[in-house]
């Protein structure tokens, strides 16, 4: 089942990049497990799933498959507070929702001390909802430029979540805004050309997210079904 709806969630993502005058093959699906137990996990990965997004370190750590691809990839893609930012180091890949230098520094500490090197994006939080982590726009240069100096992290892009809407479409600003603000920051070169993942769009809005740039799309039931 898994591997049927991944195939129709690629052609989707296709249509919405040839729309955009772009190639499907640049974005990369996250596949968000929250909420699913280690054997659908394992089946997505089975069917071709090769990043595996958690939004909660216990849930990750309880449900990481006992058998994992050697291409395989775990992104945090929930809030993460400092002081478990050791674990997080242990468990992930990649950490997708770093806003705060002092989060940045405390992942590289932990990385170095492990021989790792840990991606990071920079979440920004673009609608200004109080209720969602994520820096403004005006700040996130600050924060490149202090991760930039971190040597046990790679810093891969940007990340966003915008506002719930019924309507896919009304969340296209938020993503046209962060793509935009990717351009401006690499135009400064404040962002290095290797540094332009957008990771943007979830199960309800990722063609739209496609349309407008994202490389990493975030997708839960689309893909799993429904939460247990």
């Amino acid at each position: 089942m898994i591997a049927e709806r991944l195939t129709e969630i690629r052609a989707r993502i296709a249509q919405a990049a040839a729309r955009a005058g772009r190639s499907g093959d640049n974005v990369r699906i996250v596949a968000a497990a929250k909420g699913q137990a280690r054997g659908k996990i394992e089946e997505a990965l089975d069917a071709g799933i090769r990043l595996i997004g958690h939004n909660y370190l216990q849930e990750a750590a309880r449900e990481m498959p006992l058998i994992q691809p050697p291409d395989s990839e775990f992104h945090m893609i929930g809030h993460l507070q400092r002081n478990k930012a050791g674990k997080a180091v242990e468990l992930f890949d990649v950490i997708q929702t770093v806003d705060d230098e002092r989060l940045a520094i405390a992942l590289d500490r932990r990385a170095a001390m492990l021989d790792r090197t840990i991606g990071v994006l920079i979440q920004v939080n673009l609608s200004g909802e109080p209720q969602k982590s994520g820096l403004p726009a005006d700040e996130v240069a600050a924060l490149i430029e202090a991760i930039r100096g971190l040597p046990s992290l790679r810093l891969m892009g940007l990340m966003t979540m915008p506002p719930f809407f019924d309507d896919p479409d009304r969340a296209r600003p938020y993503f046209a805004q962060l793509r935009d603000l990717r351009d401006s920051l690499v135009h400064s070169e404040t962002l290095a050309p290797d540094m332009t993942e957008l990771s943007m769009g979830m199960t309800g809005d990722f063609e739209v997210a496609v349309e407008e740039g994202a490389t990493l799309v975030r997708i839960g039931t689309a893909l799993f079904g429904e939460r247990m």
